[in-house]
Parts: structure tokens; sequence; C-alpha cells
């Protein structure tokens, strides 16, 4: 009975032995596997950047400029200019620059010199506003500097990363234009380029 007693523990130990065994080799057959990511995107204040570098305009003919443009990066505005005979112009170099990390290209491109406001000061107010109205000229190309020297701004062109684009807006009042008896203020006056990813 002892013998049978001592054949049941030894095979009662090797059950246990070959038990931890199997544990043990299916523990080193296990493997997990772990993937973990962040991601950030971009807000449009590090990434999106078109804005304006530079504005420099001059007078030609009798010209003058009262208050030349205050810049900020997305905004030119506050030209005063005056025109004291027919063919007088103010030309405004421009330049537009992509200081972000993103291709860009033009959507929409408007100039507004329809739709202008003609406001006559003296006696003779309403004939001083029709002598004017409609013999301001506008107009906005690429400049010399530019790939496309000479074309008007469309649809579609391109502004990649790092790269500076050169306009040049010109504003004259009609050689073929008479003068008013006294002044007469033209405003009303904007361009919009929407700029989106290209």
């Amino acid at each position: 009975m002892q013998k049978n007693e001592r054949s049941k523990n030894i095979l009662l130990f090797v059950l246990i032995v070959a038990l931890v065994s199997l544990s043990i080799a299916y523990a080193t057959l296990t493997q997990h596997l772990y993937i973990t990511s962040q991601t950030t995107v971009i807000g449009q204040s590090k990434g999106w950047d078109i804005r304006f570098t530079a504005v420099n305009c001059q007078a030609n003919g009798n010209a003058t400029i009262t208050q030349n443009f205050t810049m900020n990066a997305t905004d030119l505005s506050g030209l005063v200019t005056r025109f004291n005979a027919p063919g007088d112009s103010v030309v405004c170099n421009i330049k537009v620059r992509n200081n972000g990390t993103i291709n860009a290209k033009l959507s929409t491109f408007t100039l507004q010199d329809g739709g202008l406001t003609y406001t006559g000061t003296g006696a003779n107010k309403t004939e001083d506003e029709q002598t004017v109205n409609g013999k301001i000229q506008t107009s906005i190309v690429y400049g010399l500097g530019d790939s496309q020297a000479g074309l008007t701004p469309s649809t579609n062109d391109t502004l990649p990363i790092g790269v500076e684009r050169d306009l040049v807006l010109a504003i004259t009042y009609s050689s073929a234009a008479g003068l008013p008896d006294s002044d007469v203020a033209v405003s009303g006056f904007k361009t919009t380029f929407l700029y989106v990813q290209d």
C-alpha cells in the first residue's frame, strides 16, 4: 500500500511539473503588440500664411500722395491721392508672399472699380460729380519681377511655399477727362484676392 501511495505521489508530482511546464510554454508563446501615435493638425496661424510683405506707391504727372497705404499681413488700406490734371496716376508695387508651409493658389480675384462713389464739394456739386464719374481707371497686373509680368491675376495662379509675387496697382485719371470746378472725392475702390490650398 505504501508503494501504491508512493507511486501516486510521484505521478501527482509529475502531473504538477507537466502542468507548470505547459503553462510556462504557453506563456513563452504569446506576445502582445501595441501601436500608439499622436498627430497634430497645424492651425492656420502656423501652416497657412499668405501675406502682403511690401508696398511702394509713386505719383506720376501732377498727382500727389497725401497718405500712403497702411499695411498689415492681409490688408492694404488708407491710400489717399490727389489728381490735379487729366492723365495723372498713382502706381503701387505690391508684394504678396506665401510664408506658410502649404502651397496656395488664387481661387478668386475681384477688382471692384465699378460702383465707385463720387462726392462733390462745391456749388456745382452735381455737375462736378458727372465730370469725374467713370474717369478713374484702375488695373492690377503682375509686375516685372514676376513670371507672369503684365498679365492680370486669374483663377488657379499658383503661390508655392516661400514664393513672393509682384503686383502692380495703377489708378489713373483719364487723359480725356476734364477737371471739376471743385474737389470730388472718389471712394469705394476694393480689390479682393482669395487664396486656397493648392
